[in-house]
């Protein structure tokens, strides 16, 4: 999980079980803190949390297939492209598709 969301969870978390223990205190005083909905928004940000890094997670894997993609095109395209540039004077390699001037 992204380490921006621990700290806050982390605290949040302590706070509802605080809440929770000293309901009778803060009773008294008329203050009113809702620690279910501090823990039920713990949960979601966990869940969203593990939702983003399962996303982040295929998208370096994408990522990682792009490139290596790219580098088997660029060597290909080279190795294509060599024996035209040996074989053929600078003049017809355009019309074989290569944009190289030397």
């Amino acid at each position: 999980m992204n380490k921006i969301y621990l700290d806050p969870i982390a605290k949040a978390e302590a706070l509802a079980e605080g809440v929770r223990k000293q309901a009778d205190l803060l009773a008294k005083k008329g203050i009113v803190v809702d620690a279910d909905r501090l823990s039920a928004a713990c949960r979601a940000l966990v869940e969203a949390g593990e939702a983003q890094d399962a996303v982040e997670a295929k998208l370096k894997e994408a990522r990682e297939k792009a490139h290596a993609s790219l580098e088997e095109l660029k060597e290909l395209f080279n190795a294509s492209k060599a024996p035209i540039k040996q074989n053929f004077p600078p003049e017809v390699w355009l019309s074989f598709g290569i944009q190289d001037k030397k």
